[in-house]
């Protein structure tokens, strides 16, 4: 047997376009969304008796190598502006960046790069003091220009400034800043962007948290502005420095020696010499390669690769990421008005037919939660009871088809899109069953994976419905650009709200949860937004499920990296912090 012990939790710390990991349909997801956060149950077990299994603190040793595998490859590297980051991009990233601010484990924001994050009153202007005496790897020092330069470049690419709408900018696309001295500088709210509207953010710091906040080199991205090639050889402040790159096989990071943090104890970190990051796309072949010695630690969302290794606490103690997690749903594109999914009586039918228990029990060894919306438990929004039963109900999605098709004659069709997986396989012949059951034909497209994001930014007509997992969380406010009408509603054309949700009360309540400073307020909004989804039935969700990060027992520290005020961290759902981990040979 092994016993359950509560943990320390991790957080995903993003603000990115966050794509690669949005197509992870399925159980398999590394969503990213602005700062997601998943309460964590560690399954390594001591002993066969104990109640509490915590292990003894143990001094870190200096030194060592550790080989770890992520699922996928980042898209556009390195620059903070281009890429596009899953879970394991960030992973690989915090190890050469650092970023702006962290999410500790008390969910609030607290300085990396930053000695202090201050907002006025009316949390309209944020004034930033940068910690002094911080360089980046190759000498050049971490500033209030620098941070500004790196704010204004990634700030304004395409996918990442759709999240800063309400950061205001001047005519020439720049935010509206003001440094008041070297390592210091204001930056301004606006409505839209607009600096004559100035707007109440009280959640504006934690997007400095994540893609927006990782700050790289100037003169390295003047170095890639002038050779896009050096773009694969990243440079940043963080504990590791980049040695070598080679897409889609490895990445090899090696110890900072001039890292400017150390532990309470007085040790420079980072403890490892060298890490080796390889990318294997099946969780299968990862949990193997771990099981051979051939890599050291992984994260996955595969709940059979998480059910086999819960047998194996021992050998492979395993941290089981399970709140604030992301949904895996059936997304529909909404834009699509002559389809029978535009009318709520069919999307609210398919929803009954669905059996997410079966589903659970079949696909995914048992392990999910069978899921009554988009707000994983422990979410602002969540609620037990949103008007929204996940029970399967085959004679109310009847006389919903019934209803409908006396108004609209005919068969009714949809197609199902989903990337190749035999998990994925499984859920859409499962789903193509319980529809035919109620007089729905589903027609069942493989999407390969480098196409699955693109199609569903741009509205393709390929994209109908999609196997999709997202929108792990704290707060409502990070689902903005996701949800929001304002990030595009039109058919066919790219939007960031990918199910192209057009909602007067979702809007108005996404506006309340980023400017009211009354936390009762913005849950209240956000419940609203979850009351809304359910009566509306705009997507369809299946199931909450964890994601694993396995190890082999000699990695240790995973659960001990604070940030600077001493704060434990939360690092990401499927992402664990690294500069604190250690080997014990």
């Amino acid at each position: 047997m092994h016993h359950h012990r509560t943990t320390r939790r991790f957080a995903v710390l993003v603000v990115s376009a966050a794509l690669v990991a949005a197509a992870c349909s399925g159980s398999d997801s590394g969503s990213s969304t602005d700062e997601s956060k998943a309460t964590t149950v560690d399954t390594g077990a001591t002993d066969d008796t104990a109640t509490d299994t915590t292990e003894p603190a143990a001094t870190p040793v200096p030194g060592g190598e550790l080989v770890v595998s992520g699922g996928a490859e980042v898209a556009n590297p390195w620059t903070p502006a281009a890429m596009q980051c899953d879970s394991y991009c960030y992973q690989r990233a915090s190890t050469f960046f650092d970023r702006i601010a962290l999410v500790g484990d008390d969910l609030k924001v607290h300085g990396m790069l930053a000695e202090s994050i201050t907002p006025n009153d009316d949390y309209t202007v944020w004034t930033i003091a940068v910690r002094p005496g911080i360089s980046f790897s190759d000498g050049t020092p971490v500033d209030a220009a620098a941070i500004i330069r790196n704010l204004n470049e990634t700030g304004s690419s395409l996918l990442v400034a759709k999240a800063l709408v309400d950061v205001a900018r001047n005519p020439d696309g720049t935010f509206v800043t003001e440094q008041t001295d070297d390592m210091t500088f204001t930056i301004a709210m606006g409505k839209n962007g607009d600096p004559t509207a100035p707007m109440s953010w009280p959640g504006f710091d934690f997007y400095l948290t994540g893609q927006w906040g990782l700050i790289a080199s100037p003169a390295w991205l003047d170095a890639v502005k002038a050779d896009p090639t050096k773009a694969t050889a990243p440079i940043g402040s963080g504990p590791f420095i980049v040695e070598s790159y080679t897409p889609h096989d490895q990445m090899v990071v090696t110890r900072n020696p001039d890292y400017w943090r150390s532990d309470e104890n007085g040790v420079q970190y980072p403890y490892l010499d060298k890490i080796t990051f390889k990318v294997i796309e099946d969780s299968a072949t990862a949990a193997q390669a771990l099981q051979d010695g051939n890599i050291d630690i992984f994260a996955t969302g595969y709940a059979q690769v998480i059910a086999d290794f819960r047998e194996m606490p021992d050998e492979f103690p395993m941290v089981e990421q399970t709140e604030f997690v992301s949904t895996g749903y059936l997304m529909i594109d909404l834009s699509k008005t002559d389809l029978p999914t535009a009318d709520e009586r069919v999307r609210c039918a398919i929803s009954k037919a669905i059996d997410r228990q079966e589903i659970s029990e079949l696909v995914y060894a048992g392990i999910p939660t069978p899921a009554n919306g988009l707000f994983s438990p422990g979410q602002e929004g969540h609620l037990e009871d949103n008007g929204f039963d996940p029970a399967r109900d085959v004679e109310g999605a009847k006389a919903l088809i019934a209803e409908y098709q006396a108004e609209n004659p005919g068969p009714i069709s949809i197609t199902l899109g989903h990337t190749a997986d035999r998990s994925n396989d499984q859920l859409s012949e499962l789903i193509k069953g319980y529809l035919d059951e109620i007089g729905i034909s589903l027609e069942i497209d493989t999407v390969p994976q480098d196409q699955f994001i693109t199609l569903a930014l741009l509205g393709d007509e390929r994209y109908q419905m999609f196997a999709w997992a997202q929108h792990g969380g704290i707060k409502v406010d990070g689902q903005n650009f996701w949800w929001n009408s304002a990030s595009g509603t039109t058919r066919g054309a790219l939007s960031l709200n990918f199910a192209r949700i057009d909602d007067p009360v979702v809007d108005e309540n996404l506006a309340i949860a980023r400017s009211a400073a009354d936390p009762a307020e913005r849950q209240a909004a956000a419940e609203t937004i979850n009351r809304t989804f359910a009566e509306h039935c705009y997507q369809i969700p299946i199931a909450w499920g964890p994601t694993g990060i396995v190890r082999l027992p000699k990695v240790k520290g995973l659960d001990t990296l604070t940030t600077p005020d001493g704060t434990l961290i939360n690092s990401g759902e499927g992402v664990y912090p690294l500069t604190s981990v250690w080997i014990e040979e």
